[in-house]
């Protein structure tokens, strides 16, 4: 209970710990070869895309003074930005940057981090989040998430 209360709590340590330790397995089991190949222009660019998109979300957030950290009381419904296309660009952020750096090292098992990332972020975190989200914000929150994808 304690493992699921934090990773309920704690995405942005998820992702990094999921993506070094799906790495450091890679490493164990193949060293440095790519047994699916490397694609290191197109996984750099997915992982600047990936970076950039968040610093984007996160300057939304900063410029709206509300708490980026997601266990914060948001202050501001924030709609601008990338929000305008997705309710949660950060994680779709952090989820691209672990599929391009999953191309650019050639390693199928970052790929699978990057698929539980968002599996448990979808499944434990995001209905946690709209929750509160729902309770702070009611009806425009619930008018937001009604006219603006989950994702992207």
């Amino acid at each position: 209970m304690v493992a699921m209360r934090w990773i309920e709590l704690r995405p942005p340590l998820l992702a990094p710990t999921l993506g070094l330790a799906a790495h450091g397995l890679h490493l164990a089991l193949w060293g440095t070869a790519a047994p699916l190949g490397r694609w290191p222009v197109a996984g750099t660019a997915l992982v600047l895309a990936g970076l950039g998109w968040m610093v984007w979300a996160a300057w939304c957030l900063r410029q709206a003074r509300t708490p980026l950290r997601p266990t914060g009381r948001p202050r501001v419904l924030v709609d601008e930005g990338p929000y305008r296309f997705g309710r949660h660009p950060m994680y779709l952020g952090m989820t691209a940057a672990i599929v391009g750096a999953a191309l650019a090292l050639g390693s199928p098992l970052l790929m699978l981090a990057a698929l539980a990332f968002a599996s448990i972020v979808a499944r434990v975190h995001v209905p946690h989040e709209e929750q509160r989200l729902r309770q702070v914000f009611g009806g425009w929150y619930s008018d937001y998430a009604a006219s603006v994808r989950r994702w992207f």
